[in-house]
């Protein structure tokens, strides 16, 4: 028995790339939460602090190209038209509407919150930040999901 070589084993395909993106969108409160934890700690020493906040600067930007809808160069044209297809861009911009609104919904609550409770700056951009990630990425999973087959 003898095995060829496939050169293009380990690239992904559009439907690949789809699976994952379902999948890992159930990963990302917890990422957050997990980066919250370590931004937040107290007693973090300064390095701490910047090696968390550089690997939450690099989790958000990895979201906003995901989200945008922006190339990934080890794919195909093929692969990227279907990636990029017009439901998709249907998708992305619905989901980012809502996350525009849970950006402006929860600024305004933490306007109105720090009249009672005094609020860190750190923190509020944070939740900002992440509350309207989770919102966008929770609509943009829940419209992305699975279509249905023929038979069901």
């Amino acid at each position: 028995m003898s095995y060829r070589p496939k050169f293009n084993f380990d690239q992904p395909t559009a439907e690949s790339v789809q699976r994952t993106r379902r999948s890992l969108a159930w990963i990302i409160p917890l990422l957050m939460v997990q980066q919250g934890v370590m931004l937040f700690k107290h007693g973090n020493g300064v390095f701490d602090q910047v090696l968390a906040m550089i690997a939450w600067a690099a989790v958000t930007l990895s979201l906003l190209w995901w989200l945008l809808g922006l190339p990934f160069r080890w794919l195909s044209a093929r692969d990227l038209a279907i990636l990029n297809d017009e439901r998709s861009r249907v998708i992305s911009g619905e989901a980012a509407r809502w996350g525009i609104v849970a950006m402006a919904l929860l600024g305004f609550m933490m306007l109105i919150a720090r009249v009672w409770i005094r609020l860190d700056a750190g923190l509020a951009i944070y939740g900002l930040v992440n509350g309207s990630l989770i919102v966008t990425f929770g609509r943009l999973t829940w419209l992305n999901r699975a279509e249905p087959d023929e038979d069901e």
